[in-house]
Order: C-alpha cells, then sequence, then structure tokens
C-alpha cells in the first residue's frame, strides 16, 4: 500500500511543515523584539569590533527578515578609522547581515558583512596613516562594502580630489586582504585592486590601478623595510597606449624617490629619476635623460598635428608644482637640423617657467629659449627671450640651399614676444642682431613686416608642416631673397 495514500498522512505531513516554518518563522522573529534603543553602545561596539567601523548610530535601528535576516541603520554618522571620536563622514543607510546561527539573543549577536550605502567620507591628509592602518592591520575577513558613495580628500580647508565609488569592498582571509574599488576619479572611470599578504618573513603589498577610458594602467609592489618601518620600497609598470614605463622607487616620509627606470614610447626612449613629495601637494624634482628622440614620430602624432593641443593643456593644475630637467642626447631626422638639446622648467602655480631651452642645431650653431607659458585673461600665451646662434655659416647656407649671391655674413639674433598656443598667431616685441659693433635693433616697420610674414606661413600650413625638412627649408629661403 502506498503510503502517501493512507488516512491522515497529508494531514500530519502539513502539519509538520506548518510546524517547521512556524518555528523558523518565530526563530528568525526573535531580533524583532531586541532593545536596540537602549544598546545602542553596546552594537557600536560590536560593529567596531567586527569590522573596525566606528559609527555614531544617530537613528532608530530597525530588524529586516527578507531578502536574508539584517539590521538597517539610517542617517549614521562615520568616526575615524580609529576609535577617534572625530567625525569624518555619514551614511544614509547601513545594511548589517546576521548570520542564522546568530539570532537567538542580543549577545550572541553577530554580522556577517557590512553594505554602506550613499555615504560621503572626507578623509584628511593627516588620516591617510590611519586608513592606511585600517586596510593592513584589522582582519577583514568579514567584508565591508561601500556602494553608491563619495570619498573626498582635504588637506584642511583645501580639497585635494573627490572619488566617485560604485562599488568598494573589503575582505579577507587569514594573513590576506584585499580591496576592489570600481568608480570615478577627475570624471574618469577608475579600477584599484589592492592586496596586502602579511607573512611573517616576506610581507607584501600590490595595486593595480586601471583607468579603461584613456588606457592607462599601472602596477606597483609594495614592500616594507624591515629596518625602518617609515619606509618601504618596490617597483612599479605603466602601460598607457604605445607607452610603458618600469621603475624602482623608495617611499619615505611622503617623498617618492626614483632610483632608476626605463621608459619606452613611440616618440623616446630614457630614463626618469628624482623625487616627488606626494602631500599635501604633489612637488616634484625630477631628471628626464632621453636618449633617443623620434623626430619624425613627434611631427607625425596628433599634439602637432592639433594646433589647440598645447592651449588645452592651460593653466596648469595649481596642485602640480615642481621642476624638471630634461637632456635630449641623439635626435635623428631625415633633415639633421637639430641633433640634441637639454630643457630646464618650473611647473609653479599654474604657469611653467622655462628657464632654459637650448637645441643643438647640428654643426651650425644652437637656439636657446628662456620665458614662461600661462594664461593671461582669456589667451594662453607663451612669452618668450630668444637667441639663435649661427657660428657656421657655410653648412647653413649648404643645409638650406641657400644661392652664393643672397648669402650675408651671420651673427647672433636675439628676439622677444609672445605666442598665442590656440591660434599660433606670433607677437614681436623686439628683434635685434649682435655684432662686433654692438646691436642692430629693426624698427618697427621693419618688426612688423617680418612678424606678419611669419604669421602669414603658420596661418598657411599647420604647425607639422611647418616643421617637416623640406617646407622649412622653403620657409628659410623665402627670407634671404
Amino acid at each position: 500500500m502506498n503510503i502517501l495514500n493512507q488516512p491522515g498522512f497529508k494531514s500530519f505531513f502539513t502539519y509538520v511543515l506548518g510546524f517547521i516554518f512556524l518555528t523558523l518563522f518565530i526563530y528568525l522573529g526573535i531580533p524583532f523584539f531586541f532593545d536596540y534603543e537602549n544598546n545602542k553602545s553596546d552594537l557600536e561596539k560590536k560593529i567596531f569590533e567586527t569590522f573596525g567601523l566606528n559609527l555614531d548610530l544617530t537613528n532608530e535601528v530597525k530588524y529586516n527578515i527578507f531578502p536574508s535576516p539584517r539590521l538597517n541603520l539610517k542617517n549614521v554618522e562615520i568616526l575615524n578609522f580609529s576609535e577617534s571620536s572625530n567625525n569624518i563622514g555619514s551614511v544614509e543607510k547601513v545594511i548589517l547581515k546576521i548570520p542564522f546561527k546568530k539570532l537567538v539573543n542580543f549577545q550572541m549577536l553577530d554580522f556577517d558583512s557590512a553594505e554602506l550605502i550613499n555615504a560621503v567620507i572626507n578623509i584628511e591628509n593627516s588620516e591617510i596613516n590611519n586608513f592606511k592602518n585600517y586596510l593592513d592591520n584589522k582582519v577583514h575577513e568579514k567584508s565591508i562594502q561601500l556602494i553608491k558613495s563619495k570619498i573626498n580628500l582635504s588637506n584642511k580647508e583645501n580639497l585635494l580630489f573627490s572619488a566617485n565609488i560604485k562599488k568598494l569592498r573589503i575582505s579577507g582571509k587569514g594573513l590576506f586582504s584585499k580591496l576592489v574599488l570600481k568608480g570615478k576619479i577627475f570624471d574618469t572611470k577608475i579600477k584599484i585592486n589592492y592586496q596586502n599578504k602579511k607573512f611573517n618573513k616576506n610581507p607584501a603589498k600590490n595595486v593595480a590601478i586601471n583607468f579603461p577610458e584613456i588606457g592607462l594602467n599601472l602596477k606597483l609592489s609594495i614592500n616594507p623595510d624591515k629596518k625602518n618601518n617609515e619606509t618601504t620600497h618596490g617597483n612599479a609598470r605603466v602601460f598607457f597606449p604605445n607607452n610603458q614605463m618600469y621603475f624602482d622607487y623608495i617611499l619615505n616620509n611622503k617623498i617618492l624617490s626614483i632610483s632608476s627606470s626605463r621608459l619606452i614610447n613611440n616618440y623616446f626612449k630614457g630614463q626618469l629619476f628624482g623625487d616627488l613629495f606626494l602631500f599635501p601637494f604633489l612637488i616634484f624634482d625630477l631628471n628626464l635623460d632621453i636618449n633617443l628622440l623620434k623626430f619624425k614620430n613627434i611631427l607625425n602624432s596628433k599634439f602637432i598635428k592639433n594646433n589647440k593641443f598645447l592651449g588645452k593643456l592651460i593653466p596648469i593644475n595649481k596642485k602640480i608644482n615642481g621642476k624638471i630637467n630634461v637632456k635630449i642626447n641623439k635626435i635623428p631626422s631625415s633633415s639633421n637640423i637639430i641633433n640634441s638639446g637639454s630643457a630646464n622648467l618650473e611647473f609653479k602655480n599654474t604657469v611653467l617657467v622655462v628657464k632654459k631651452i637650448k637645441l643643438n642645431i647640428n654643426n651650425i650653431g644652437n637656439i636657446n629659449l628662456m620665458g614662461k607659458i600661462l594664461q593671461q585673461k582669456k589667451k594662453k600665451l607663451f612669452i618668450f627671450n630668444a637667441k639663435i646662434n649661427l657660428d657656421n655659416s657655410e653648412i647653413f647656407y649648404s643645409r638650406f640651399l641657400i644661392p652664393k649671391k643672397s648669402r650675408i655674413d651671420l651673427v647672433p639674433i636675439n628676439f622677444h614676444g609672445k605666442i598665442d598656443l590656440e591660434s599660433y598667431k606670433i607677437s614681436l616685441d623686439k628683434l635685434y642682431f649682435e655684432n662686433e659693433s654692438g646691436q642692430k635693433e629693426l624698427d618697427e616697420e621693419e618688426l612688423f613686416f617680418l612678424q606678419e610674414r611669419i604669421n602669414e606661413i603658420f596661418s598657411q600650413n599647420s604647425l607639422n608642416n611647418i616643421l617637416k625638412y623640406q617646407n622649412l627649408r622653403k620657409i628659410i629661403q623665402s627670407f634671404f631673397n
């Protein structure tokens, strides 16, 4: 006889099933009766012990069964990454998921994970170490997620930057912890993957940062110094479309020192070394040695073809300040005009100060430039002083095919003026020649004629066409006719 067809079995089965569901419902409902209002301080302590989150529960705590047992907290204050009571932000909603076995009483209450939704966190640069310690020293076996939130990094009253967080997850297991972030910074998508391996003999951290919209990838290894806790060292790899950079570094007291490096791209090969001071603002003192500058590739690049490219970079961000010395050892080109050079540049409060640019004209002489690039009212200008030394007139005339009847004695040429970096229109203030008897300056009419002739050339040709040897030769010949 089939047991399913026996009288009363279906009723018994329904009774058992109903009893199980009723028992389960009663068990799941136990937390509804906890006195959260009078135990807020104990709940805050549980949250801190479980997640290392120092929260101030200002509003009512609510328990929900669906979609899983959880506490919902609203309008919560965030009090630092340590036991300090300094308010560093707020969050509209916090979800604390409760394990099934921990619903019996308030004392047993525990949490599997925490979700912070619509949070605004304000981190002072002085708090960076607290956040670093929170990531590295706290065991994050129970995950924390930050969703649809914002992080502001500031120095006292100055906002350094903001990051819009789509999702940030901190988790770990044993001696391994990690942070995964997806969001936007400077209105550009960013992905960050941070891993910390806390092994006794060889602790190590790895960071991968990706800007998918612009194709920039950074991979960084971080190794603590065994003798000095304030010092870390490691290596980094930076990949940008058609650009690669590898470097070794030492980080000590917020100073990043690049000891050796290798740069490879479509335009040059070289090495970068020097110091970057990271906080409160970015300040740098760098040296760039370029072994090989591919002049032809630069001429054909989108930067040169786009006449307004330089203008888009001005004014330079006021938070970027520092010095960079550039040395170019070799510039191969079909024309062999400029064969090497150097530049001494300083970024200072939105202005790029050109302390000195020297371009060596192959076996002929050199060009020296000084000045500054800045925004003046609505115009973006390069205000300059320049000097052209033509020491070997014979090679100069031969290279640019100047007829003998048009040749003159060449002397140093000095000129002052400015260039509009959006239109490339040149305004000459002064031009004079140096000779044995002194200086000979062009009068206003001669200066104006020369200025108009130069502007005519720039208006009829793009910059990359002007810099090509055949076109440049014709332009120079025109000044000797």
